[in-house]
C-alpha cells in the first residue's frame, strides 16, 4: 500500500512540475525571429571567452555590511537583512555597459538568522534576549542559503531552502537574493529572475559569475564576523551555483545540492515548446551542443570537486521534471555519493525533509555540524515584530568590512 501512495504521490508531484514548467519556457522563449547568419561563430567566440576559470577571479575585499534587525526568527533566532555592495566586474567588455545600467543589482540582499553565542543557553532567557539585541558574532558555523530561479523574497526561502531545520542543528542561515533576483530585480524588466536563463546568454554566463562573487563576500563578512565555518546549500539555479563553488573553493565545510541543475545548456535547449526557436538555431548553425559550450565554463561538472564526498550531498526528487532526478543523478556520480531521494517532485517536495534529516545526521557524524549539545538554542519570547517582520530597531548597524 505504500508503495501505491508514493508512486500516486510521485506521479502528482510530476505533473504540477510539467504543468509549472510548459509555463517557464513559454515564458523564457525568445521571440520568434531569425537568427541572424553570424549567429554561430558569435556564440563560437562567447564559448571561447567564457571557458576556464577567469569568470570566477576574485575581486576586491568586501566592503561595509549594513545590518537591518527585522525582528524574531524560527526556532530562536533574529532576522537580519545585510547590505553590502556588490563590486562584481563583468568579464566580458561588451557586456560592462549594460550591467552598469542594472542599478539594483549592484547592492548584494541577503537575510542572516542568527543565534544566541554558544553557551548562552546555559546563561538563561536574559543573556539570550540580550545577545537577539545587537548583531554580533557567535561563534556558530554559518550557511549560505542559494533559492532557485525565479524565486528571491525571504519568506520564500525561509520556507523552502528549510531554515528552521538548520538553525535546530545550531547552524546560523544567510538567505543571498541572487543576481537580477528578489530586490536586485531591475524595475520595470519583468519579475524575479526574468532576465537570467534566456537567450542572452552572455548575460546568464555573467549571473553566474555574479553570484559566486557575491557569495565570497558574503563568506569573507562570515568569517570577519566570527563565524568558524561557512557552507553553501542551493536548490535548482541554487544548487547548481553551490556545486558551482564547491568545484572552486576548498574552504566551504560542506556543500548541499537540492534538486540541482547540472547541464543548463540541456535544460535550455531541451523543452519541448521551443521547436520552432530550435528549427531556426539549426539553420543558423547553432545546436544544443554549441549552447552547452557556452555554458561549459560554470558547469559544476566541468572540473573536479575541491570538498571531500564527507562534505557532499545531493538530494534528488523521483517527481522532479524541471531539472530532473537525472541531472541530479550526474552531480552525485561527479562528487563520488549517492543521491539522496524523495518521492516528491521539484516543487511539491514530499519526503523531502526525511532526506534532508539523513543529509544533516551525515554531515554531523562527519564532524561538519555541532554536536546536539552544542546545538542547543535558548528560546525567548517573541518580539513584537515577528508576525509583521518590519524592524524593531531605528538606526541599522554598520560593520567594516574584513581587515
Amino acid at each position: 500500500m505504500a508503495s501505491f501512495w508514493t508512486s500516486a504521490l510521485t506521479s502528482a508531484t510530476a505533473a504540477l512540475d510539467a504543468g509549472v514548467l510548459r509555463a517557464i519556457e513559454r515564458r523564457l522563449r525568445p521571440p520568434r525571429r531569425t537568427l541572424p547568419d553570424d549567429a554561430r561563430p558569435r556564440l563560437l567566440e562567447l564559448a571561447a571567452a567564457y571557458g576556464d576559470d577567469r569568470l570566477f577571479q576574485r575581486g576586491p575585499e568586501p566592503g561595509p555590511v549594513t545590518a537591518r534587525r527585522r525582528g524574531a526568527g524560527p526556532e530562536g533566532s533574529t532576522r537580519w537583512d545585510l547590505t553590502l555592495a556588490s563590486d562584481y566586474r563583468p568579464l566580458l567588455a561588451t557586456y560592462r555597459d549594460e550591467h552598469a545600467r542594472y542599478r539594483e543589482n549592484h547592492t548584494i540582499h541577503a537575510r542572516h538568522y542568527t543565534l544566541p553565542p554558544v553557551g548562552a543557553a546555559d546563561a538563561g532567557p536574559d543573556l539570550a534576549g540580550a545577545d537577539r539585541a545587537a548583531y554580533r558574532p557567535s561563534g556558530r558555523p554559518v550557511i549560505i542559503a542559494l533559492h532557485g530561479w525565479g524565486a528571491g523574497p525571504y519568506w520564500m526561502s525561509e520556507r523552502v531552502l528549510g531554515v528552521a531545520g538548520w538553525l535546530r542543528g545550531g547552524v546560523e542561515v544567510v538567505a543571498m537574493q541572487l543576481p537580477l533576483h528578489g530586490k536586485r530585480a531591475p524595475a520595470g524588466r519583468g519579475p524575479s529572475g526574468a532576465l537570467v536563463l534566456g537567450p542572452h546568454l552572455a548575460r546568464t554566463n555573467e549571473v553566474m559569475g555574479q553570484a559566486i562573487s557575491d557569495a565570497r563576500a558574503l563568506a569573507a563578512h562570515l568569517r570577519g564576523h566570527g563565524a568558524p565555518s561557512v557552507a553553501v546549500v542551493g536548490m535548482s539555479l541554487g544548487g547548481y551555483l553551490a556545486s558551482l563553488w564547491a568545484r572552486l573553493d576548498p574552504d566551504l565545510a560542506f556543500a548541499v545540492a537540492l534538486v540541482p541543475a547540472v547541464d543548463l545548456g540541456e535544460l535550455i535547449w531541451g523543452g519541448g515548446s521551443n521547436i520552432d526557436f530550435q528549427r531556426d538555431a539549426l539553420r543558423a548553425g547553432v545546436d544544443g551542443d554549441l549552447v552547452g559550450r557556452v555554458f561549459a565554463g560554470h558547469s559544476p561538472l566541468a572540473a573536479p570537486v575541491r570538498l571531500r564526498p564527507d562534505q557532499l550531498a545531493v538530494l534528488a526528487g523521483e517527481g522532479d521534471r524541471i531539472t530532473g532526478p537525472a541531472q541530479a543523478d550526474r552531480l552525485a556520480a561527479h562528487w563520488g555519493v549517492v543521491a539522496h531521494r524523495f518521492a516528491g517532485g521539484h516543487l511539491a517536495q514530499a519526503g523531502r525533509d526525511t532526506a534532508l534529516r539523513a543529509v544533516r545526521r551525515g554531515l554531523r557524524e562527519a564532524g561538519h555540524l555541532p554536536a546536539r549539545a552544542a546545538a542547543a538554542v535558548a528560546t525567548a519570547e517573541p518580539e513584537p515584530s515577528a508576525s509583521t517582520g518590519t524592524s524593531t530597531d531605528a538606526e541599522p548597524v554598520v560593520l567594516h568590512g574584513p581587515r
